[in-house]
């Protein structure tokens, strides 16, 4: 492969660097680890069958005298600090204490000598359940008089700050205020409204959660996970926990990781894994089933969002106001506070006069985690369902209200900050011309109606702390590149790859990547919030020249002149103002001498370390004594858009939603990879139209009872449309402190598909629907209930 000109491969879709690893099968997973060590100890988790209950009594005994069995560990049992946090146990996955709040939580965990011996022990255990309580529904477990999720008589107050005035099950709420609201409802010339709602999901991910943890001679542990966030996650959190555990002898490798969506953010088996290796100071690995994946591992934070919109006759939107419900299911951690999913309300339209209240509210069903998307697929499925409703009550065309409203780069959004970077508009022209939405869908005979319908999404990055890396320079001349962050299959070592052989400008093959051993590469935090390409980018562009800079040091030293004299390329120093013009870097490393001083320079076998270290700034508070309002100049770092066109048909006779074609456009910054943003297009469209159409929890009886693939749907090839039929748009708008100027973009991906379906599915059945997902049932339903009023 060459080099486009001047040595860059930025914007080049090179192959991917794990491609050939992973066609053929030579790729560890974390199970693949469970073969290297003996005696290797398998933990198993009895869980809670109801939503919320009493412990009575747990009794163990027949199971402790399972032939195989080596330990069983009950809540009461853990006496290491950080399990009497209050909730930690419905946080993180430790087998809980006096009750459980959902029905999946852990309640008793054992360790034995294989999976069989492991699972006749949870057969063999005991447990009374005194039944208390529950609530599963956001709403209902919303206000003063709601049951609590956890029982009052306990003494522990919902959320570590107590109770919220709203009720004892709210954690937190954030209110902001911009204008005046009242005054522009008066002087709108339209006022519409609406209540817009979402189930729980799962994401469904194809590879389970896992940890393969090794017990070391000094007390310490080695653990092989493929949760997320190897330094700023898992062994954060680990250290933490145990005392016994040190930064130098707990040791976290992120080996290959299939997909997440945010699911493994948070430590939720790795902690019981390490306790059940220093309990019993054996190798040990511990493994979710698929059916725990549904119940026990995070859901979505779905919304119930009631939103107003006031508007001009030409369409200009004057006032916004909206109450925003969460479910975070059993999290008691008062991070949550409608936030994230309010910002999706906030971040795409200029209102000069909003309104804002989001709350979060626990539930006795899943915890709930970062969802790809974090919450702004699920409030602005409320915001553009209402901008289409506008849209219909003007007269105008749902592309014509949007381009008039967008907030535009420059101008402020209703925060106060100001937008950097947007390609929002580009990206929703492309998309309605490419599906021409002005032309009516063509019927056939049948029962099948087709329609068309648009709609955008915007998603805020938030500020999510430090990325380092380390470019190695080896004295044969290659280039390694260190880095820790998470590569869940978006393709991100590739992508900064690219950026270190730009860097170098050499061949982007030359470019070797070690990832994810906290034993030897440096600290990042986790991947979320589209953050990676961003962070460990600048960090690893940053990394790239502080090496450079040492190289040039070393070559202008051998010849005399200064080092901005001195360039880096194609593997060699190129010099002007010596007679000597190019020098291999491989011969700046020179040999072990003992007639020479080697204090300075390059020595063969020590390779030149460049650290990059960038972490982006902080957010302003918009809290406290002078935020009365909520605002502030920087909720957030920067924002990406999508837009989505979409032609479907529905079935009047089943109601079902089949996809015809569709049209996604990505707002990216520059690409670094164009193919990888393709490939993040196509799975963020086909894993939305599942969320908008197909999957979400059932509950009955406080128990989610569609806990496996085969009762959980989601979408198969045979959803998706034929590839001519499936259009895919980048539109680059440069981030100003982004590296190349790239930022992320996956998970916008996911916002507009429902919200354009909705609208396709009215224009081919006169009614909107409300709730995703639009499964069958529920457009049959419509159907039925607009027939019936006829």
């Amino acid at each position: 492969m060459s080099d486009c000109e001047n040595g860059s491969v930025i914007g080049k879709s090179v192959p991917r660097i794990d491609a050939y690893d992973k066609a053929t099968g030579k790729a560890k997973f974390v199970e693949d680890y469970q073969s290297q060590f003996k005696n290797l100890l398998h933990v198993k988790v009895l869980r809670s069958p109801h939503a919320h209950a009493r412990l009575v009594k747990i009794d163990t005994s027949k199971a402790d005298a399972l032939p195989g069995v080596v330990t069983t560990i009950k809540g009461n049992d853990i006496d290491v600090p950080w399990f009497y946090i209050p909730y930690a146990s419905t946080y993180y996955g430790n087998p809980a204490r006096d009750e459980v709040i959902w029905a999946g939580q852990a309640v008793v965990a054992v360790a034995a000598e294989s999976i069989e011996i492991a699972e006749q022990a949870l057969e063999l255990m005991e447990v009374e359940y005194e039944l208390l309580p529950y609530v599963t529904d956001q709403e209902a477990a919303f206000g003063p008089d709601a049951i609590p999720v956890v029982d009052p008589s306990l003494g522990i107050d919902a959320g570590y700050q107590g109770p919220q005035a709203e009720g004892p099950n709210v954690l937190q709420s954030y209110k902001m205020t911009l204008g005046d609201v009242d005054t522009a409802f008066k002087e709108a010339d339209v006022i519409i409204e609406g209540k817009f709602t979402n189930d729980k999901k799962s994401t469904a991910a194809i590879e389970c959660n896992g940890a393969v943890v090794e017990y070391n001679s000094d007390g310490g542990i080695t653990m092989y996970t493929n949760g997320c966030g190897a330094h700023g996650v898992v062994k954060a959190k680990l250290v933490s926990i145990f005392p016994t555990l040190t930064d130098s002898n707990c040791r976290v490798i992120q080996p290959f990781q299939g997909g997440s969506f945010g699911n493994r953010l948070f430590p939720t088996i790795e902690p019981l894994a390490a306790l059940m290796a220093l309990r019993t100071k054996r190798n040990c690995s511990y493994v979710l089933t698929r059916k725990e994946m549904f119940t026990s591992s995070p859901s979505n934070w779905p919304c119930v969002t009631t939103l107003k919109l006031g508007a001009k006759k030409d369409g200009t939107l004057v006032a916004e106001q909206f109450k925003l419900v969460e479910n975070v299911g059993a999290s008691m951690n008062n991070v949550y506070d409608g936030r994230l999913s309010g910002s999706g309300l906030l971040c795409v339209y200029k209102v000069p006069n909003v309104v804002a209240d989001g709350y979060a509210v626990s539930t006795n069903t899943v915890p709930c985690a970062p969802y790809r998307g974090l919450g702004c697929p699920e409030s602005e499925w409320a915001m553009e369902n209402l901008m289409n409703d506008l849209a219909d009550e003007l007269g105008m065309s749902p592309v014509d209200i949007r381009l008039k409203n967008f907030i535009k780069k420059g101008e402020e959004n209703a925060y106060g900050e100001k937008l950097t970077s947007t390609s929002v508009a580009a990206c929703l022209k492309n998309v309605a011309e490419a599906i021409k939405f002005d032309e009516p869908s063509e019927q056939e005979p049948g029962p099948w109606r087709k329609g068309k319908g648009v709609a955008v999404g915007g998603k805020q990055n938030t500020p999510l702390g430090r990325a380092e890396a380390d470019v190695l320079v080896h004295s044969d001349g290659s280039i390694e590149l260190l880095i820790s962050c998470d590569e869940q299959g978006m393709g991100v070592q590739t992508a900064l790859a690219q950026m270190a052989a730009t860097e170098f400008q050499i061949p982007f093959e030359s470019i070797k990547v070690t990832r994810a051993d906290t034993g030897r590469t440096p600290y990042d935090n986790f991947g979320a919030s589209s953050r990676t390409t961003y962070t460990t980018g600048n960090a690893v562009i940053i990394a790239c020249q502080d090496a450079i800079a040492q190289l040039k040091e070393a070559a202008g030293r051998d010849v005399g002149v200064a080092a901005k004299q001195v360039t880096i390329r194609n593997g060699s120093a190129y010099i002007v103002g010596s007679n000597t013009e190019e020098i291999p870097i491989a011969d700046l490393f020179k040999p072990f001498s003992f007639f020479t001083q080697q204090t300075w320079g390059l020595l063969k076998g020590t390779p030149v370390r460049g650290r990059g270290v960038f972490c982006p700034a902080p957010a302003v508070e918009w809290f406290g004594p002078g935020h009365e309002d909520g605002r502030t100049p920087r909720m957030w770092n920067w924002y990406q858009f999508s837009a989505y066109a979409v032609e479907i048909a529905v079935n009047i006779e089943t109601g079902q939603i089949k996809l015809l074609k569709l049209v996604s456009a990505a707002d990216t910054g520059n690409p670094i990879n164009p193919k990888l943003v393709e490939g993040q297009i196509d799975g963020g469209v086909m894993m939305a139209f599942g969320f908008a159409v197909m999957d979400g929890h059932i509950y009955q009886d406080g128990k989610l009872v569609n806990a496996s693939f085969s009762d959980y749907r989601v979408p198969t090839f045979l959803e998706s449309p034929l590839q001519k039929d499936f259009v895919r748009v980048i539109e680059p708008d440069a981030l100003p402190d982004g590296p190349y100027g790239a930022k992320g973009m996956a998970e916008s991906i996911m916002i507009p598909v429902g919200p354009a379906i909705a609208a396709a599915v009215k224009q081919a059945i006169g009614v909107r629907p409300t709730v995703m997902p639009m499964t069958a049932e529920r457009i049959l339903a419509l159907i039925k209930d607009k027939e019936a009023s006829k």
